[in-house]
């Protein structure tokens, strides 16, 4: 099992990462062989293993590709690696990603390959940056393999942020209508049905309906329930979501929204070829590249359909038959691998395909708002167009009767 551990070097630095040892005694055991005092060992507990983000834990965004894009240069430009590592921690504005870091260069001063250091801290190197640096150190390609590293994190990075960003418009034009709307329902409502009420004026169902849900929402104990309601409902999500059966259930679910759907398959097929590439081009065996993509694909349908692959890989098939099997990949994307496979240049279409998915997604996201707002815009203008008409037909019928 996993545990967080506290220690100090010779040196009185404070260290903290995870170990993987069979119990608590053999976890500090480990760590004292590389000559550090510890101070604090706890197992890692079983909720944080299931929800965490396969790329999650410190350093992860701008930290890390800034990290990786000065080591790269400083080893690139013939800087002892030791030396290098200790300029680009010191070029590190993540105070967490630091503390790793500096893990990492006391293993290094005790002799311990660079693999070896991140492999001991996969909740900050995941599994693909450790592979893509065995693979360097082994061919004696390293300062290559950083480059290669620091270029797929800082498109990787960017590919993130542009989602993110694409999608965060029309979260927020959403949640500032459902707070108007709300507004509206709790506060503007209720004055109207009073108003209704003292002149006994009629009222079509809508307005009916309307004034129910008002009195309803405006009561003191409404908030209360409300949240209560909403936390149950977020306990179950999050219960569901640690069980394999409900993380693919949400995945198909996110996968199949319109137009956001398509553009997150179109980010996941992208992340995928750049990362198999990365990895074939840097000299790793194609079943032990995919093996290493499986964990941080960001999908868990697509990590179900690539460990089927992974399988027919290590029996002997060609990646191209069990990859279209599959269904969920682009044909462009099996086109391509089939391609690479037949000319044996799989390292070099593989980023190709990336390139051509990356190009896609960032047309996609230029499209996304000429889309998505006239649709949010012609909802809230019908939730807003109802609630008036059910307050205004009414309100003309007192007038009228008032005026008579």
């Amino acid at each position: 099992m996993d545990f967080r551990y506290t220690a100090r070097t010779a040196g009185g630095a404070v260290l903290r990462g995870w170990i993987h040892a069979t119990d608590a005694d053999a976890a500090v055991a480990g760590l004292r062989r590389r000559a550090l005092f510890v101070t604090a060992v706890e197992p890692k507990r079983p909720w944080n293993r299931e929800l965490r983000w396969p790329r999650g834990g410190p350093g992860t965004g701008r930290a890390r590709v800034a990290f990786f894009r000065s080591f790269a240069t400083l080893v690139r430009s013939g800087v002892p690696m030791r030396r290098g590592l200790d300029v680009a921690i010191e070029r590190c504005q993540s105070p967490a990603f630091t503390t790793a870091l500096r893990g990492v260069l006391a293993d290094i001063e005790r002799g311990d390959p660079l693999s070896t250091a991140f492999a001991r801290r996969p909740r900050v190197f995941a599994p693909l940056i450790v592979a893509m640096v065995a693979a360097g150190e082994a061919g004696g390609i390293l300062d290559d393999v950083l480059e290669r590293i620091a270029a797929f994190l800082e498109r990787d990075y960017a590919l993130r942020k542009s989602v993110v960003a694409a999608l965060a418009y029309p979260a927020t034009v959403l949640g500032a209508s459902l707070a108007l709307v709300t507004f509206l329902i709790v506060r503007v409502v209720p004055m109207f049905s009073t108003l209704f009420a003292s002149f006994h004026v009629p009222l079509p169902l809508s307005t009916r309906v309307l004034i129910a849900i008002g009195d309803v929402a405006s009561q003191p104990s409404s908030p209360a329930i409300a949240m209560s309601v909403a936390a149950c409902i977020a306990a179950g999500a999050v219960a569901t979501v640690r069980t394999r059966a409900g993380r693919l259930a949400f995945d198909r679910f996110r996968l199949n929204v319109p137009v956001v759907g398509a553009l997150l398959r179109k980010t996941i097929v992208a992340r995928f070829a750049r990362m198999l590439g990365t990895l074939v081009h840097s000299g790793i065996e194609l079943s032990a590249a995919l093996e290493v993509v499986l964990p941080v694909t960001g999908s868990p349908v697509h990590a179900a359909a690539l460990s089927g692959v992974a399988i027919a890989l290590r029996e002997g098939e060609a990646l191209t038959p069990p990859l279209a099997a599959t269904g969920i990949f682009d044909p462009m994307l099996i086109a391509l691998v089939g391609v690479g496979e037949e000319t044996g240049m799989l390292d070099v279409l593989l980023p190709k395909a990336a390139e051509y998915f990356e190009s896609d997604v960032a047309a996609a996201i230029a499209t996304l708002g000429a889309v998505i707002e006239p649709a949010l815009i012609g909802v809230l203008g019908v939730i807003v167009g109802l609630i008036v008409y059910s307050v205004f037909i009414p309100l003309y019928s007192l007038i009228g009767s008032v005026s008579q």
